[in-house]
């Protein structure tokens, strides 16, 4: 069994916490432990044998045997968890050993937390809890986290979660206010550009490419795209300035950014985000 500091669980499988996993095991840190829990007892074998992790038969397991606990699982499912995590920490004989607890659910607040586990608590105990909004491009090892916490939670803490989530995403510390924007940018946005590939590939097919060499066009362009938009020589041009490189007047491109204008595509990309801020806030 790993000790206290270095064993993580995750009480969830699905494929956001697999993301970080994957990143976690990927790093070969010798020093940390990972076990998974879930109540698909396929999912966790699938994980299990394909990343080379651990797993316990319970949250109770979990909570009681590792120093950093990731609550992994949906939105609607965070309360009945955290009630079966209270129970064990009543169970333990050592109050220092009470696990930081990364929720990486949407929409669930710190305080929510709190109040959920103080509830079922038989002692007022100093309850570390993180709030973390990754992305599913964890999966790649280049997701996005915000990441916001508790008036428990140390410096120390907060380096350690870091660590963690940098195995396989950027991580921002951002105040809780900001989370409903960054589910609708950064948390949605990956499907987002998918459909936008889903859309460039479907044109280059219809163009007479073969449906393959459209995808490794479609995806180069992306992957390129971005990379120059975050290099060093290029991160503090506008995106006007480089679209403007790209474009020359009365060439292809041109028309081309004509058509999207015509369709008011920053309009709509506009209308996309806020949609999925008002669902992230409950408004609709």
């Amino acid at each position: 069994m790993a000790s206290k500091k270095t064993a993580v669980g995750f009480i969830g499988a699905g494929n956001m916490a697999y993301g970080l996993i994957k990143g976690m095991a990927g790093a070969n840190r010798t020093d940390i432990k990972i076990f998974i829990y879930d109540t698909d007892p396929s999912r966790v074998d699938f994980v299990r044998d394909t990343l080379g992790v651990n797993s316990f038969n319970s949250i109770g397991e979990v909570v009681e045997n590792c120093g950093i606990v990731f609550i992994a699982v949906k939105p609607y499912s965070v309360e009945s968890v955290l009630e079966v995590a209270a129970g064990a920490l009543n169970n333990l004989k050592n109050h220092k050993n009470i696990p930081l607890f990364i929720s990486i659910a949407g929409g669930v607040k710190v305080g929510f937390m709190e109040e959920v586990l103080n509830k079922t608590l038989k002692n007022n105990l100093p309850l570390k809890i993180f709030r973390v909004m990754p992305n599913i491009n964890s999966l790649a090892g280049k997701g996005m986290s915000a990441m916001c916490y508790n008036e428990n939670v140390s410096q120390k803490d907060i380096k350690t979660a870091s660590e963690i989530l940098e195995m396989s995403s950027l991580v921002l510390n951002m105040d809780e206010k900001y989370f409903d924007a960054v589910t609708a940018l950064s948390g949605s946005g990956p499907a987002y550009i998918f459909l936008i590939a889903e859309g460039l590939i479907e044109a280059g097919v219809k163009l007479g490419l073969p449906r393959d060499t459209a995808k490794t066009l479609t995806v180069q362009t992306i992957l390129g795209s971005a990379e120059l938009l975050n290099s060093p020589e290029f991160s503090k041009t506008s995106t006007k300035d480089l679209k403007d490189m790209v474009t020359s007047p009365g060439g292809t491109t041109a028309y081309g950014l004509a058509k999207l204008e015509e369709g008011r595509i920053k309009h709509i990309l506009d209308s996309a985000v806020n949609a999925a801020y008002l669902r992230a806030k409950g408004l609709v």
